[in-house]
């Protein structure tokens, strides 16, 4: 597993600087010249742009040959979907963790504080959590030709579906306001956006094994 995630590493790594950087960049200018109202939608660019390169692994795989070469090793198919997904989900732990730097970066130097922080990178994580989810059952069924268009379309269901359940969380989270749980307010929402990503993104690495175990190449 370990030689697997430093090839994708290894695959995108000039990329996924890049990205870093240019998600720093693109925050900087969207802080300056926008609104609060646009906070959610500068976490959710930050965790993407970071975890797009991600999502290039197969694409690059498949034109390097390496997807079927990786195949003649001594390691399993299911290693083989488990690389992708933990190698995806680690990226979007650190363009998480980014975004909330850039954030605290954003309130010290402009001296205001930008109130929820947890609740707005929380939708930004789920919400590219999701496109991961989508998009690799898809990149396998349909091949890493059609990974542009599929990366685009998980984005755009991730941002979909995490406006669909603000109803759902802010009814679980009323729930909640009236039980005894030990648990800060202020938290529900941020862990409970978190919960359905990695339900989502679990449920679809079973579907996705499932499809690649069945491939052939």
């Amino acid at each position: 597993m370990k030689g697997l995630l430093l090839t994708n590493y290894y695959l995108i790594h000039r990329s996924f600087l890049m990205y870093t950087a240019l998600a720093i960049v693109i925050s900087a200018v969207i802080f300056y010249f926008a609104d609060p109202s646009f906070y959610r939608i500068i976490a959710m660019l930050i965790i993407l742009l970071m975890a797009m390169p991600g999502l290039e692994v197969i694409k690059l795989e498949s034109k390097t040959g390496y997807d079927k070469y990786v195949l003649t090793l001594p390691i399993s198919r299911k290693n083989v979907v488990q690389s992708h997904y933990v190698f995806y989900f680690l990226i979007v732990v650190i363009g998480t963790i980014l975004s909330y730097g850039v954030f605290s970066m954003y309130s010290l130097i402009s001296k205001s504080a930008v109130e929820n922080i947890v609740n707005i990178v929380s939708f930004g994580t789920f919400i590219v959590l999701f496109a991961g989810a989508l998009a690799y059952p898809l990149l396998y069924v349909f091949g890493a030709e059609k990974s542009d268009g599929i990366v685009l379309g998980g984005g755009m269901g991730g941002l979909f579906v995490a406006i669909a359940l603000q109803g759902v969380v802010g009814y679980i989270v009323e729930i909640l306001a009236a039980s005894s749980l030990p648990i800060a307010s202020s938290l529900h929402v941020p862990i409970l956006y978190t919960l359905f990503g990695v339900g989502m993104y679990i449920a679809s690495y079973f579907i996705a094994l499932s499809i690649y175990q069945k491939r052939e190449f």
